[in-house]
């Protein structure tokens, strides 16, 4: 009997390890879970919170800008409820404080804060067609003199077309772009490669109608010969499609470059017109017939 209850003593010194070991691991195992349940509650409370204020701003602007239409006390949404505790506006921007709960726990409280944008979407959007003076346009050439004043040359290589419009107040105002569309008008072209596009790309720098392929305006280069310009092309246009030339207006969207000039992302210098497979293509300048336009449709933002 004694031999047998030495034999016992390993198996009942593992028996009692392995117990240790379980217990410790559902002891961690259930740590790690409330864990995971307190992280879950926090998360959800911040998109309760966001939602809150997001619906703040929404009521802001459907209601002709009314700041007191942001204060709407608390409100119910899927996963928990949030409460404004103050909402103030100035230049467009409003400044809005909440607290934020969950549905599985009351005592998890969010607070947040945030400055967000309002337009004013009670009034209809704005729509504006932006055409040149006549000094906003002129062709960058590498050889030659260049065309008439009447016209813009894109020849792949040798010259780029540069154009600027100057946008409307409000909108440069920050205001909050739908749509901006370019139209350009060909008026001839002998070009017969296969692919004949017409990149659309934001320039860097300054420049003045007597711009050259080297200079950009009296006394300042251009970084590289014939433009700055942001890579890639903000838009495409396919010039020519199928066998024949094609003349005539050609438009694309410009969205995001505008709303880019608008929101002051970056500066307005215009746009340089990149040819590629295209040879003498001329288009209508500002001092010609159908001039270049740009026509954007917008939001005002609240005063």
């Amino acid at each position: 009997m004694k031999q047998r209850g030495i034999l016992l003593l390993p198996v009942a010194l593992t028996l009692a390890i392995v117990a240790a070991l379980a217990y410790g691991m559902t002891s961690e195992g259930s740590m790690n879970v409330s864990s995971v349940d307190a992280q879950y509650d926090v998360e959800v409370a911040r998109y309760v919170a966001a939602s809150g204020i997001q619906v703040a701003k929404w009521r802001a602007a459907k209601y002709h800008c009314d700041v007191n239409r942001a204060k709407l006390g608390t409100l119910d949404v899927p996963g928990g409820s949030v409460t404004v505790t103050s909402a103030s506006m100035s230049r467009g921007i409003l400044k809005i404080s909440v607290n934020a709960g969950t549905s599985r726990n009351a005592g998890t409280l969010q607070p947040a804060s945030r400055s967000v944008p309002v337009y004013d979407f009670e009034v209809p959007a704005k729509q504006a067609t932006m055409i040149g003076p006549g000094d906003d346009d002129t062709t960058i050439v590498r050889i030659g003199s260049g065309p008439d004043k009447a016209t813009l040359e894109a020849t792949d290589g040798n010259a780029h077309p540069l154009v600027s419009f100057n946008l409307p107040p409000e909108l440069m105002d920050k205001g909050s772009l739908i749509q901006a569309t370019l139209k350009l008008t060909k008026q001839s072209g002998n070009s017969t490669q296969p692919i004949r596009t017409l990149g659309v790309h934001r320039l860097t720098r300054d420049w003045t109608k007597d711009a050259s392929w080297v200079w950009a305006r009296k006394d300042v280069a251009w970084t590289t010969p014939g433009g700055d310009y942001a890579e890639p092309a903000a838009a495409s246009i396919v010039i020519d499609p199928g066998n024949g030339a094609t003349n005539g207006p050609y438009t694309v969207r410009i969205d995001s470059l505008v709303q880019g000039w608008a929101d002051g992302s970056y500066p307005n210098y215009g746009i340089l017109l990149k040819p590629t497979g295209l040879v003498s293509a001329l288009f209508v300048s500002f001092d010609g017939g159908n001039k270049p336009e740009l026509t954007v449709r917008y939001f005002k933002r609240c005063p």
